[in-house]
């Protein structure tokens, strides 16, 4: 997959400049919901592209969901990478969001890369236009909490035996 996406990049770099922009500041993760993270972010592209997000917090273990979408111009997503785990983007007809899971361990800080492109009228890669996309992180997973609630209630237990022993 890898080695397709790269002869992608190179036919297409012959007919348009590959854009680099400077990496946008990391996106803060914010709690949603109870044991839920999420965020957001938009980015202006020109031609091909290729971003690199980085999040904070930065590492983290769970399941998490990412959403990339067209906000001006006609923007094309080919892969996006999570922590290293790529996916591609074959979109049903009529849906113009290329959205992915992933389960990410708390080993290696968060990162999200995106490739893709603004196409003309001819689909080649030119013009500007951004895109958004919306990450969510679902932390601690449901099992954290069942093992967190044992040892209380564990601890709980020990307590009163030691205060009728006493």
């Amino acid at each position: 997959m890898k080695l397709q996406s790269l002869l992608i990049v190179a036919a297409l770099a012959g007919s348009a400049g590959l854009s680099f922009a400077a990496p946008p500041d990391p996106v803060p993760l914010l709690p949603a919901a109870l044991d839920v993270l999420a965020g957001s972010f938009t980015q202006p592209v020109d031609g091909l592209f290729i971003d690199t997000f980085s999040f904070v917090p930065a590492a983290f273990s769970g399941l998490v969901s990412v959403s990339l979408s067209s906000l001006s111009g006609p923007v094309s997503f080919f892969t996006a990478s999570l922590n290293g785990q790529d996916f591609s983007y074959f979109p049903d007809l009529g849906d113009p969001v290329f959205s992915f899971h992933a389960r990410v361990a708390s080993d290696m800080p968060l990162s999200l890369t995106v490739f893709g492109a603004v196409l003309d009228a001819d689909g080649n890669p030119a013009g500007a236009g951004s895109y958004t996309g919306s990450i969510t992180a679902a932390v601690p997973e449901p099992h954290t909490w069942g093992l967190l609630l044992a040892g209380l209630v564990g601890a709980g237990l020990a307590a009163r035996r030691k205060a009728h022993a006493g």
